[in-house]
């Protein structure tokens, strides 16, 4: 059987007492750095009775252990010298020391030529370094660093999530990939964030509607007539929304008639002198009947109609939405007061449609960071929409409306209970037409009847405003609702006062004596 070692050179002069003047001063290196290891080496001491005959040792990458033998050692096999290397210092004692990461296996073997010690060595990077730098940079931090292969793997507590982001990103400094770095970090204590929204929008709109109708027909009906017609269009707003709308109408346009004349004698009737009109049915009957008929309108002005259209709306709207919602740090949020409505997206071969909701209303969601010194770092994203029939899609009698949406989405970083403005919008918008017949609208005076006027201003003015709160747990019985102290009022109250509520104090507790008292109604509805 034979035998294959892989020893060290000083190993080798060390077992074979072959020592030249080169191998010497070989030799004499090895045991300085040996011997310049041993402060921070580890000792393993092999217990022959305790069955220690195998046993595992982790070295870090270029550093060393000791191995002390109850008996004298001969030879020693190192599987891989290239990961760990072995130095025969005396035959009791063997320096063991890590060259790179890996792993390898080292036996001794006595004069007789049998097994001292199996040695299992895995040499990983030496995290000390490391785990130095991390806790001195991180106050207050205790994280341990430990080796497997090029990977490091941090354990141990923080005091919050950017602490742990801190201590990871130090490590991936530390190794060739980031997938290096294991993080099994423990956050001590995660705080939680308050985050309340102030949403406050005022809209403005004047409308001005000024507008003459004219409409005239000269001459009789079968003979030359001349017409003149002007309309307004309110081209701005597509019509008159309202207000005024008066004028002065002329229409002398008559139907035909028949008569008889005074003295003439109708068929089996006596002479007529009351001027009675017969119809035409009758006049037939008359065979030599003089007729006189009724002329349909004036030679004149036949028909004359002059109307003035006049309205001014000025309009204001307010919106204020405060949206409040908490979450732990690191941890996202959502918050939805409104609804949702159904807006079809296809339809099969059978007819069947579907439908999608969409949702619409407040809305605010968000993503609370805990940093350093109370600070708080808010990735945020909140808007408010409404239905409106503007831009809305009709497909034959089916209309879908659309949303007006304010919508704000933005990352920033301030201090718990400071707030901010986030976002900020003025918009003014102005609309005028003017409707006139060419060259009379500048006469003056008498211009203005031939022209109108359709005008329309919207001013529109939006802030969002957060304020973010570091917040703990407290006792229920200090929290309210909007239903604390409401009472139903009774049928006589809700007769003859006009109530539909109670309005009262109520005692949730006793007041300290001297605690000044509130003076002025209480309750759920204050009018």
């Amino acid at each position: 059987m034979i035998r294959k070692f892989a020893l060290s050179a000083s190993l080798a002069v060390a077992l074979l007492g072959l020592v030249g003047p080169g191998q010497a001063q070989t030799a004499a290196q090895g045991s300085a750095v040996a011997t310049e290891a041993m402060s921070s080496a580890s000792v393993v001491r092999v217990d022959l009775a305790g069955g220690g005959a195998s046993q595992a040792l982790t070295l870090p990458k270029g550093k060393s252990a000791i191995v002390e033998l109850p008996v004298d050692a001969r030879d020693v096999l190192v599987t891989n010298p290239a990961v760990a290397d072995a130095i025969l210092r005396s035959p009791r004692r063997i320096y063991v020391m890590g060259m790179k990461s890996g792993q390898t296996d080292a036996v001794f073997f006595d004069a007789g030529g049998r097994r001292i010690l199996s040695l299992d060595i895995r040499v990983d990077q030496d995290p000390s370094a490391l785990s130095q730098t991390i806790n001195r940079v991180i106050p207050g931090a205790r994280v341990r660093v430990d080796a497997m292969n090029d990977s490091v793997i941090l354990s141990g507590q923080v005091m919050s999530a950017t602490d742990a982001d801190r201590a990871v990103q130090v490590a991936r400094a530390s190794v060739a990939k980031p997938e290096q770095v294991l993080n099994m970090l423990s956050i001590a204590g995660k705080d939680q964030v308050m985050l309340k929204v102030r949403i406050v929008e005022m809209q403005r709109a004047v409308i001005k509607q000024l507008g003459f109708d004219t409409n005239t027909v000269l001459g009789q009906i079968g003979e030359t007539q001349y017409i003149f017609g002007k309309s307004a269009t309110f081209g701005v707003n597509g019509s008159l929304l309202g207000g005024l709308t008066g004028g002065q109408l002329l229409d002398t346009t008559k139907q035909p008639t028949l008569q008889a004349p005074c003295g003439f004698p109708a068929p089996n009737e006596s002479m007529m002198c009351d001027h009675v009109v017969r119809d035409a049915t009758q006049a037939r009957n008359w065979d030599t009947a003089p007729v006189k008929s009724g002329l349909a309108g004036d030679p004149g002005l036949n028909q004359s109609n002059q109307m003035l259209k006049a309205f001014e709306r000025v309009g204001l709207v307010r919106t204020l939405a405060e949206p409040n919602l908490t979450a732990v740090s690191g941890e996202s949020a959502k918050f939805l007061a409104g609804g949702e409505f159904p807006v079809p997206v296809g339809q099969d071969n059978t007819g069947r449609i579907t439908i999608e909701f969409k949702p619409f209303g407040v809305g605010l969601g968000f993503t609370p960071v805990v940093m350093s010194g109370g600070r708080i770092s808010l990735r945020i994203s909140t808007e408010v929409s409404e239905l409106s029939p503007q831009g809305a899609f009709t497909v034959g009698t089916l209309t879908i409306p659309a949303l007006t949406v304010r919508r704000a989405e933005t990352t920033v970083e301030m201090p718990s209970g400071g707030g901010m403005m986030i976002a900020g919008l003025l918009r003014e918008q102005t609309r005028q037409n003017l409707d006139s017949l060419p060259g009379l609208m500048n006469l003056p005076v008498l211009g203005t009847l031939f022209r109108s006027r359709d005008y329309l201003e919207g001013e529109t003015e939006l802030v969002v405003i957060v304020t973010p709160y570091i917040v703990q747990p407290t006792n229920p019985n200090n929290l309210q609702t909007p239903a604390d102290g409401f009472k139903i009022a009774n049928d006589a109250e809700t007769i003859l006062m006009g109530r539909l509520n109670h309005v009262y104090k109520t005692k949730t507790k006793p007041e300290a004596a001297g605690a000044p008292t509130y003076q002025g109604p209480h309750g759920y509805v204050i009018e």
